[in-house]
């Protein structure tokens, strides 16, 4: 067995972390295409070295002028290299630039080769819809799932999707759960050895975990100013410190707007994994935009309020694990209000920590057929 993993954000680090694990152990062959999407080191080198992703990587580095740009650069060196090195799979995670631009690739591989030698496109978190076609992610991942030969869907939530975008016809799917739940079953006990709360001088279950970092949240001025007044009025409500790990986007974004908060918002920079995971786990209640997050917040117990209008994680929303509040203050105040006193369960439907190992020996399975 022959694999590919194309990947590059922290999110496809971090959820594709276990299979590359488990492909090691197992001495199959294996190799890496990083596209390197993010513009900084913190964002993405770090979770490299801390998940220890080594082997055959092949560094490519398309123009980032744009995103036309990044994206026609990225499928010609992929396509380059698939040449050279043509596996049995070529897997991607999720909904990003990158993994579209590997499925680009490989079809165009893939037109010149027999049906028995063609690369098998595996999209590995496939069947998210937040039915909102204004995200380029949505975009992204319909497409990525018409284009792939194997999926792998989270829940039965998601394999439903699949089936009303006709995605089933001549696919090999099967619901996996989600790698994330390997991550955390792996991590969370030992993110608890984290000192961070001691360093930023909090008490578990007593402060607000705040992220922000999507085009809508911080590029559009009556958002992210509506949001700001809102954690200022629930600071005075709650009393509690609101720490906010910035990204670096939305730390330029705020500087651009010359937006000011005073000493109930205590800005960071980015996190090592760990330390992140402890804030998360000891939260109050996480306060994000972020999709990742709604589900290891739901797999943690911590309840979410996603400032958002809409979101592809839709089974944290019927688990009533999260509430999708947007930018409106007043949805957001009761959101948090809701789940302020309110004691959440931990859900299952993301798997139990055997994700990998499912994804693996259907793989497996699945190459032995060929």
């Amino acid at each position: 067995m022959k694999i590919c993993i194309v990947l590059s954000t922290r999110p496809e680090i971090i959820k594709l972390s276990p299979l590359i694990k488990k492909l090691k152990k197992q001495r199959d062959q294996f190799y890496i295409i990083n596209t390197n999407q993010h513009f900084l080191d913190k964002m993405s080198k770090v979770f490299f070295d801390f998940f220890k992703i080594s082997g055959k990587i092949y560094n490519v580095n398309p123009d980032k002028k744009s995103q036309v740009t990044f994206f026609s650069d990225s499928v010609k060196s992929i396509e380059k290299i698939l040449k050279k090195n043509k596996p049995t799979f070529l897997i991607v995670q999720g909904d990003t630039n990158t993994g579209l631009a590997g499925c680009m690739a490989a079809s165009l591989v893939n037109r010149n080769l027999e049906n028995k030698n063609k690369i098998k496109i595996v999209h590995i978190e496939s069947g998210l819809r937040s039915f909102d076609d204004s995200m380029p992610e949505e975009i992204n991942r319909k497409i990525i799932d018409q284009m792939s030969d194997v999926l792998f869907p989270p829940t039965k939530f998601d394999f439903n999707n699949l089936k009303k975008d006709n995605c089933l016809r001549s696919k090999k799917t099967f619901i996996v759960g989600n790698t994330i739940s390997d991550v955390l079953k792996r991590y969370s006990l030992i993110a608890d050895q984290s000192i961070i709360l001691e360093k930023l001088k909090l008490t578990a279950k007593n402060y607000f975990l705040v992220t922000l970092h999507r085009p809508e949240s911080v590029d559009i001025k009556k958002n992210i100013v509506s949001l700001f007044k809102t954690f200022k009025v629930l600071h005075n409500k709650y009393n509690y410190p609101i720490i906010f790990p910035i990204h670096p986007r939305t730390k330029d974004k705020i500087k651009k707007l010359n937006l000011s908060f005073n000493k109930f918002i205590k800005i960071v920079e980015p996190l090592e994994y760990l330390d992140f995971l402890k804030l998360m786990k000891d939260s109050k209640l996480v306060l994000s935009d972020s999709g990742g997050l709604q589900e290891e917040a739901s797999i943690l117990g911590v309840p979410c309020v996603t400032l958002r209008t809409t979101t592809e994680r839709q089974i944290t929303l019927i688990r009533k694990v999260n509430i999708m509040a947007g930018y409106n203050q007043n949805k957001i105040l009761a959101a948090v209000k809701k789940f302020h006193k309110k004691k959440i369960k931990k859900i299952k439907d993301f798997g139990n920590g055997k994700v990998t190992e499912k994804i693996y020996r259907k793989l497996l399975s699945l190459d032995k057929s060929l």
